[in-house]
């Protein structure tokens, strides 16, 4: 496994997930979500993850919950409300991903971003002339789109799009970088019947 293809793994949360907290602000991410197909809720909540190139089912988490610090650590996704998509990379873009979250870590959550209207992109503006020397606040979805921008798997106009809600990365990344439905978690042990 040690010369599998390098990837990122972009991890979604639908609004219906056992693993949110029923909270007024998830459910406000919902109503605000853009339409999503029939029969499905709308994603309020996306992290990435870079999986150990010699253990696929090992890896690191990168994202931001609301309130917190932006976080790199081990993570395993067991529960199965989670979504991915996988998006191939070389391996020069998943080094430039992972540096760009381990320079954020520790980043505040951006709490005028997600309460504010974005004001003639000045956010965006600030993000992209800023993004290989500041630490910067995020939410989900900004921190998202804003890495994949950096490893060159997003153009600016695609990332701008993607970081305003996490059911808008999720339909921009399903549309323009090529992905594939893909999982982080374990399959081992599972016996498949047929």
């Amino acid at each position: 496994m040690a010369n599998a293809q390098a990837k990122i793994l972009i991890c979604y949360l639908r609004s219906g997930s056992q693993v949110l907290d029923d909270h007024i602000l998830n459910r406000m991410a919902a109503w605000w979500a853009p339409s999503v197909d029939q029969g499905q809720e709308p994603v309020v909540h996306v992290e990435l993850y870079f999986p150990d190139t010699s253990n696929r089912n090992t890896g690191v988490s990168a994202g931001i919950h609301y309130g917190g610090q932006m976080f790199m650590h081990p993570k395993s996704f067991r529960r199965n409300d989670w979504v991915f998509h996988s998006i191939s990379a070389t391996p020069h873009q998943v080094r430039l991903a992972k540096s760009f979250c381990e320079r954020q870590r520790g980043a505040a959550f951006n709490y005028l971003g997600f309460y504010g209207p974005t004001m003639c992109n000045l956010g965006h503006q600030y993000r992209t002339r800023n993004i290989d020397t500041k630490v910067m606040p995020w939410y989900c979805s900004e921190l998202v789109a804003y890495t994949l921008l950096h490893a060159g798997l997003l153009d600016d106009t695609a990332a701008r799009e993607a970081a305003k809600h996490p059911q808008t990365a999720y339909n921009i990344i399903q549309e323009t970088c090529g992905t594939y439905m893909d999982s982080a978690r374990s399959l081992q042990g599972n016996i498949l019947q047929l």
